[in-house]
């Protein structure tokens, strides 16, 4: 990298320290600064790198002026630190969701270009082998035009005990947040990101109060008697311009037999099929109907491929080389979806969206790099 860009890392949980502090190592670059409001977490993290420690995000942008911040605090605070990260002069990868309302993800847009700054959002699932091999098949046509796909991430017993998760002033929701967001992200890619018009979703809590029995171990047990405020399953069914429906369904915890992640895209010439192990299409030659996996290869590092294609997007001034990465344009998309699933389980109703038609404009030409 011909410049050396000054890296800080906001939120020092779990995923940055399995996922992200990896990634930049393996990368061959350092961490200049941390921010964490816990200061033994924040000591811990300077011992570990060597980088300037802080516990208020706003004295760290004032005194290092970093040219990239990561941002992997709970999920009430990732849109507030991403605009004042912005406003900054820095560029931002948001950990998943990108915010919590429409509001605040079209002010992330907004900044993101008044700045001349890049925002990119923590879905790296879509570097994995088999969703890049299905996003090149359906958007080369393969499968024709696509006109319903669905989602499920399901868990017998995985709520996380910890309260970044499952607070709700921290938190703002729980499975739809935090694996929803996947989901609805992973549809919305493969299909091209159509245009949402409604929503109708649900959600519900079954197990908050029996986290000894439901809760994952990791990144530790549930402590006795800890409770989860916030939701443990939800679905939802969202109409789409152009004839397109979308279903998902995520848990985490509930009486099934397996735990299951599927994602499927069904088009008028053939149909894919993603799961945990696979990728599979279907598509109807002479009348007869067969299935053909393609050859999977080892799986690479998402976090460290996300970050090198956001760096190197960076570094280039070009906001084409983003691909496949989520954009922050692409984030407000599934952060409308979500929100809306919310609002219309609160209400009861079916939840109308009306986004701007120059985000579907952009987006298009972002994805161009999968044809």
């Amino acid at each position: 990298m011909s410049k050396k860009l000054k890296i800080s890392f906001i939120g020092l949980g779990g995923i940055v320290s399995y996922a992200h502090l990896p990634a930049i190592k393996e990368l061959g670059l350092q961490i200049d600064s941390c921010v964490d409001i816990d200061e033994s977490r924040t000591k811990i993290f300077v011992e570990k790198t060597g980088c300037k420690g802080y516990t208020d995000y706003r004295e760290m942008l004032r005194n290092e002026n970093p040219d990239v911040v990561l941002i992997a605090t709970p999920n009430s605070f990732h849109a507030p630190i991403a605009i004042d990260a912005l406003e900054n002069d820095a560029h931002v990868y948001i950990e998943k969701p990108m915010a919590t309302n429409i509001e605040e993800a079209l002010k992330i847009v907004d900044t993101m270009y008044k700045k001349n700054r890049f925002a990119v959002v923590g879905h790296n699932g879509r570097f994995d082998y088999k969703t890049s091999t299905a996003a090149k098949l359906i958007h080369r046509g393969v499968i024709g035009k696509i006109y319903h796909v669905r989602g499920f991430i399901l868990r017998q017993r995985g709520i996380p005990p910890v309260s970044t998760f499952i607070k709700k002033s921290l938190a703002k929701g729980g499975a739809v947040f935090d694996i929803a967001s996947h989901a609805v992200d992973m549809l919305l890619y493969l299909s091209g990101y159509p245009k949402p018009l409604s929503v109708k979703g649900f959600t519900y809590r079954a197990f908050g109060n029996r986290l000894d029995e439901f809760g994952m171990n990791y990144p530790q047990p549930p402590q006795p008697g800890m409770i989860s405020e916030v939701e443990d399953f939800g679905s939802a069914y969202i109409i789409f311009e152009d004839n397109i429906d979308m279903y998902v369904e995520v848990s985490w915890a509930s009486y099934i037999k397996e735990n299951k992640v599927e994602y499927v895209v069904l088009g008028d010439k053939g149909g894919i099929h993603i799961d945990t192990n696979s990728l599979s299409y279907i598509t109807s030659i002479e009348k007869e109907f067969f299935i053909a996996s393609p050859p999977l290869v080892p799986q690479v590092n998402s976090y460290k491929e996300a970050w090198k294609v956001f760096l190197k997007a960076i570094e280039n001034n070009d906001r084409s080389l983003l691909c496949p990465i989520a954009t922050a344009e692409q984030g407000v998309i599934d952060v409308a979806i979500l929100a809306s699933i919310y609002d219309s389980s609160l209400s009861g109703k079916e939840i109308r969206i009306d986004l701007p038609n120059q985000l579907f404009e952009c987006i298009k030409e972002q994805l161009k790099c999968l044809k």
